[in-house]
């Protein structure tokens, strides 16, 4: 077995349609004495190679056998200590001798320096075979944030440690009372950062809740560091590096409804030791967000992982199972449900190579912009495209995420449904499955706070010049063209309901941000449904399997955007204004 030679639709992406050439070009001088590389061929060959192995192979003949069994040990806590179930300490041992825990840190470093794109496929693969291995092997953006933004000195003494992983780490955000409400840590409720002046060492105090990994060896923690008075909100966070130590407390775990194999802590900081990573005030509006993004997409292909997963026992269980005298593959109702399972996975994994093509072409030419000369008279054109593929990623991310997790619980809950009682039962892999996919739209930001941070987005056009070159694509194939013209009338549809939520006005004559927010999901998912329909048409011209692929979605998509455009243009608020009848006080 291999997770990555039997996904085909993993490799199509892979092989035909990702633009490495376009990436590639802008990370490496294909040539120079610098670039391990002599041309495009081979670092799309040595991508490939690893995939298979020894991602495709450690998923499938290592990882995945020991997910039950970490499942059911999970991880244990004693007199301050967490213990990883053996099975997960034998997946870290054998990602470490890969040499797979520093993907996409630089080579100076050890690291692989691959793109997210890359990263993004290995984290599919891995999560596919245990979901909760992901929340180790998807914590490298710990290792990405500390070279992307920490000073030399710190770079050079924990960089290292990352790729080799003999460091592990964790992002420590959360607080009892903020939630996902970051820039409400305040002073003393929680968590600050107090600075020394006469030695310059900074000290934390507080607590932390939620954190995944809280027991790793470096925590990137965010506190507040300045006068709450002064500097309210973000304004007054910092990003610091701590060092587990006695003064890191990790005061218990808790008990989780899935991912067991991956501890999730509660830590207490008794004036811990820290270190500040970049500018003071910043950690919030900069390098927060930054990890956040990266975690995004991280937990988008762990849900995808997971949908992978569900529909193949789905499939397997319908394959076998005989009712009445045939396999239950052949009950339409069955048989809908998985071709509907099968094209919302591919609609999925669509999404998500978009999304991280777009941040390797825009992390790409930021590094470029970097390396050129003032004078060089390329530079206005690669700034003028990496503010389009700012702008893409941008809204990009949180619909990935939102739309990957959505799925994950749907394919989870079908494929479950599927088994019947069987799927209730332990005996079963879905079981684990289905309580694993649950988390994927609640961390790293719930499926609320994507819509949200997607919708002001949306209503600002950062999608408007992508989805325009879409509609003026024209195909060989008829059949597409015809297609094609049903997707550009839900497009028209999208935009003029976006249209109408920007020009909505309250009873005061402002913007209605009340109507805004009641409707952002409406408009997210018509955004998503018309996005993924090109994407789909793309990929039909080079394969005529989906060719089915994209028909079925789109014949699918088009009256979904009607009735969700109906919602939004009909100005009603009930949901609002009748709350206290309808819920009560």
């Amino acid at each position: 077995m291999n997770f990555y030679l039997d996904n085909d639709d993993l490799r199509f992406h892979i092989e035909q349609m990702v633009d490495w050439t376009s990436i590639v070009e802008l990370r490496e001088e294909i040539g120079s004495e610098d670039c391990p590389y002599e041309s495009d061929e081979e670092v799309m060959e040595i991508y490939i190679d690893m995939l298979n192995d020894p991602i495709g192979e450690l998923a499938a003949n290592r990882i995945a056998p020991r997910a039950a069994e970490i499942d059911e040990k999970g991880c244990s806590f004693e007199n301050g200590v967490v213990t990883l179930p053996e099975g997960m300490v034998r997946n870290l041992e054998d990602l470490k001798d890969a040499q797979l825990m520093g993907i996409t840190l630089p080579a100076e470093y050890d690291g692989l320096n691959f793109p997210v794109t890359f990263y993004t496929a290995a984290t599919e693969i891995i999560s596919r075979a245990d979901a909760a291995l992901m929340n180790f092997f998807g914590l490298q953006g710990i290792g990405e944030t500390v070279a992307k933004f920490a000073s030399d000195e710190i770079k050079e003494q924990y960089l290292p440690g990352f790729t080799s992983g003999e460091l592990t780490g964790a992002m420590v955000l959360t607080e009892p009372d903020a939630g996902s409400d970051l820039s409400a840590i305040q002073t003393k409720a929680a968590i600050s950062a107090t600075l020394d002046a006469e030695t310059e060492e900074w000290t934390i105090r507080g607590t932390k809740r939620f954190i995944t990994n809280g027991c790793g060896d470096v925590l990137l923690v965010l506190a507040r560091s300045e006068d709450a008075k002064r500097f309210s909100g973000g304004r007054g966070l910092s990003l610091f590096l701590v060092e587990k130590s006695d003064a890191v407390k990790v005061r218990r775990i808790e008990t989780k409804m899935g991912i067991h194999g991956s501890p999730t802590c509660e830590i207490y900081f008794d004036d811990a030791k820290a270190v500040l990573i970049g500018q003071r005030g910043r950690g919030l509006t900069r390098y927060v967000n930054w990890l956040m993004n990266a975690a995004r997409l991280a937990v988008a292909a762990q849900a995808l992982g997971i949908c992978e997963a569900a529909f193949r026992e789905a499939k397997k269980y319908a394959d076998e199972r005989e009712q009445f005298g045939k396999k239950i593959n052949q009950f339409p109702a069955i048989s809908e449900m998985l071709v509907d399972m099968k094209v919302s996975v591919e609609a999925v994994r669509s999404l998500v190579y978009a999304t991280s093509q777009a941040i390797d072409m825009q992390e790409g030419a930021e590094a470029k912009i970097d390396s050129m000369e003032k004078d060089d008279t390329r530079l206005s054109d690669l700034k003028t495209k990496t503010r389009e593929y700012s702008r893409l990623a941008e809204v990009l991310t949180p619909l990935s995420k939102y739309y990957a997790a959505e799925v994950c619980n749907r394919v989870a809950y079908d494929a479950l449904q599927i088994h019947g009682g069987n799927g209730y039962m332990k005996d079963y892999p879905i079981e684990r499955l289905y309580r694993d996919a649950r988390i994927t739209n609640i961390y790293e930001g719930t499926s609320q706070i994507q819509i949200d941070w997607a919708m002001s987005r949306i209503l600002r056009g950062n999608l408007n010049g992508a989805l325009t070159e879409f509609s003026e694509q024209t195909y060989e194939d008829e059949d597409l063209n015809t297609l094609a013209s049903e997707v550009r009338k839900a497009h028209e549809i999208l935009s003029a309901s976006i249209e109408y939520v920007n020009d909505k006005k309250d009873s005061e004559g402002s913007r209605d941000a009340d109507y805004r927010n009641l409707t952002a999901r409406k408009v997210v998912d018509m955004t998503i449904d018309v996005y993924i329909s090109y994407l789909l048409l793309n990929q039909a011209e080079k394969s005529a399997r989906k060719k089915s692929v994209a028909k079925k979605f789109i014949k699918d998509m088009a009256p979904r955007v009607e009735m969700n455009s109906e919602y939004v243009m009909s100005g009603d608020k009930t949901a609002i204004e009748d709350f206290e009848e309808i819920v009560g006080v």
